[in-house]
């Protein structure tokens, strides 16, 4: 399976999502015109990598503003991540980054940590970029 990679844009954040080694990333700004339009590449390749997923896949989230259509596309991929972990051979962990600033994005990552039964940590990064 082909790795899929998004360049970031003043709205859009960086997504690489590494089939190879199971490190799938989202950094940046989310507050694209069409989130359903941006994110539908994104939720079809997750679709496909569930199928036959690394041993091992991190999630890694580095966002510093999200929209609200953003955040229910993201419910969206916690909900894949979360079809993810009902293999019980894969190890699905998430580790959700948040600036000692931002307290929204803070409480957004505690809201998907609540709902998904898998390994979730929350890092606090102290720089503000």
């Amino acid at each position: 399976m082909k790795s899929l990679f998004i360049e970031a844009t003043e709205d859009t954040p960086e997504i690489n999502l590494n089939s190879e080694s199971g490190v799938l990333e989202f950094t940046g700004i989310s507050i694209p015109e069409n989130a359903n339009s941006f994110y539908k590449p994104v939720i079809g390749w997750l679709e496909k990598y569930i199928v036959s997923p690394n041993k091992t896949t991190d999630f890694k989230f580095n966002i510093k503003m999200i929209s609200s259509a953003s955040s229910k596309i993201f419910y969206d991929i916690v909900n894949k991540i979360e079809q993810l972990s009902e293999n019980k051979d894969i190890c699905t962990r998430v580790f959700w980054y948040y600036s000692i600033y931002d307290d929204e994005i803070w409480e957004q990552g505690l809201e998907y940590k609540k709902t998904l039964s898998v390994h979730f940590e929350l890092i606090l990064i102290e720089e503000d970029d």
